[in-house]
């Protein structure tokens, strides 16, 4: 509820009364959903603010805020999310470590699931004070810790989604835990590797100076823009290199290319995820990363050696078998991006899983919904994504329908459910997945269940990062004094609410 929509529906103005607790509720909403400093409430604009709205509403102190309504909103919010986790058959995670502005060591959990009505939801968890070593062991048992906090169970976690850190690697080995390398680091680390040649180092030396010169000087900048309106360049500023920010070498080099002619004139930058890394690795080495007649050598080494790492990092068969379920699962992709002598170990491994969920859950789709299976799917409308997207460079193979006996044993049952989901209509590469199952989980109920184990796991370790972008914001120069606990309160509820 908005402060505007809190003052519009008082009547009564006590302490005590319904209308107070809902302004004063929707003002600690605020306060936290925006990252707003608690001393702001009293602060003569803002009170001023309030006082325009109703002269009659006393706003409280800011100690009240902070150690009345903020813990209590905090607490409403996690024993909510506490009672929604409980009921949650699979989930995913990833984990990250930060330090703060005042160098205080902190690790991120954030949760991942699909619905019951197939929408991907994700949830920060914890922005823990960490102020141990932060060796393997002391990690992996922090992260149990906080699964015990939050009464999550690790039979039920899929995987868990991480960078490439040798001591949340050897945590994440101690925990006998699934991990999936955060595809986000891998294809950074990539393309660094990849452009490690002299000729390379030397032209992106070019553009750090160029960048540099014009980065110091603020006649340089106003000749630049001066340049830009002459030449009809877009008004951008040049950007730099970052080391720790994906993609920032590429942007630098884009940006400088894209004012090139003004520089010159002058001197003489909620999806389903998982299922994309097979497709996408599959578009590297067929399409965009493929050498052409016309490539110079240095452009064949490039493609060759950021290829050869990626293709290296995502060849072990624990990761290669769960980026093929996972795109198995995926009705856009289906078995079309594995190896065909890889496809029946697929579909046996989904069967002994589907065979495993059954026993875990206790319930069996009825034989009128296998028979509805085997008929084929209702389809509905589907609904396009109006912005192009990646999945627009994948297209599904059209196959064909099957029947189906009568009477059938379990197992035969999910081989021929199973079946009949690989030989149904072709789904629309820009198709969202989750919509695609809310509609057919009744024609493929088993395969369904598998569906929602999979399909939450997160292809990067992005979710982990945006909650430190989240906790820079909190934890500025002007609240560098706030304790651990309040960061990861305002953490929690900045990013829930």
């Amino acid at each position: 509820m908005s402060l505007e929509d809190a003052f519009s529906r008082g009547t009564a103005y006590d302490k005590k009364s319904k209308w107070w607790n809902e302004i004063t509720n929707a003002i600690t909403i605020h306060l936290a959903k925006d990252m707003v400093p608690l001393n702001t409430v009293e602060k003569e604009g803002f009170k001023m603010m309030i006082k325009t709205l109703d002269p009659r509403y006393v706003i409280p102190s800011r100690k009240y805020f902070s150690q009345t309504a903020i813990p209590n909103l905090y607490q409403q919010h996690r024993t909510k999310l506490q009672v929604d986790l409980a009921t949650v058959p699979h989930f995913s995670a990833t984990t990250d470590m930060w330090s703060s502005r005042t160098m205080e060591p902190y690790r991120s959990l954030t949760v991942h699931f699909i619905s019951d009505d197939w929408v991907l939801r994700s949830h920060c968890l914890q922005t823990s004070y960490f102020p141990d070593d932060h060796t393997g062991e002391l990690l992996a048992a922090g992260l149990q810790e906080a699964m015990d906090c939050w009464g999550l169970s690790e039979e039920k976690l899929v995987a868990i989604t991480t960078d490439s850190g040798a001591n949340i690697k050897k945590a994440i080995e101690l925990n006998n835990w699934t991990r999936l390398q955060c595809f986000g680091h891998r294809l950074h680390l990539a393309i660094e590797r990849g452009v490690k040649d002299d000729r390379i180092q030397r032209a992106v030396g070019v553009c750090k100076k160029i960048v540099s010169a014009f980065s110091y000087s603020w006649k340089k900048r106003r000749d630049l823009a001066i340049a830009q309106d002459e030449l009809g360049l877009p008004k951008h500023v040049l950007t730099t290199e970052t080391p720790t920010r994906w993609g920032s070498r590429h942007k630098m080099i884009q940006r400088v290319l894209e004012q090139e002619r003004a520089i010159n004139a002058l001197s003489g930058e909620q999806y389903v995820s998982i299922s994309y890394l097979k497709p996408v690795l599959h578009l590297f080495n067929t399409s965009i990363l493929a050498e052409e007649e016309n490539d110079t050598q240095l452009t064949k080494d490039v493609k060759r050696n950021i290829l050869a790492y990626l293709n290296d990092k995502y060849s072990d068969l624990a990761t290669d078998d769960l980026l093929d379920i996972a795109s198995f699962l995926d009705p856009r992709f289906r078995t079309t991006y594995m190896m065909k002598e890889k496809v029946e170990q697929v579909i046996a491994r989904a069967v002994e899983e589907i065979k495993s969920l059954k026993d875990q859950q206790g319930d069996t789709p009825s034989g009128a919904a296998a028979a509805a299976a085997a008929v084929g799917p209702v389809l509905p409308p589907e609904e396009k994504i109006k912005k192009a997207s990646l999945s627009s460079f994948f297209k599904s193979q059209s196959t064909s329908s099957m029947g189906c006996r009568d009477t059938l044993s379990e197992e035969e049952s999910i081989k021929m459910e199973l079946r009949t989901y690989l030989q149904a209509t072709e789904v629309d590469s820009d198709a969202d997945p989750l919509n695609w199952w809310r509609c057919h989980q009744v024609n493929f109920p088993r395969i369904a269940k598998l569906a929602r184990q999979y399909l939450c796991i997160p292809a990067t370790s992005a979710p982990s990062e945006r909650v430190f972008s989240t906790g820079g914001n909190i934890v500025t120069c002007h609240r560098a004094a706030l304790k651990p606990d309040v960061v990861d309160r305002l953490v929690f509820l900045a990013q829930n609410l």
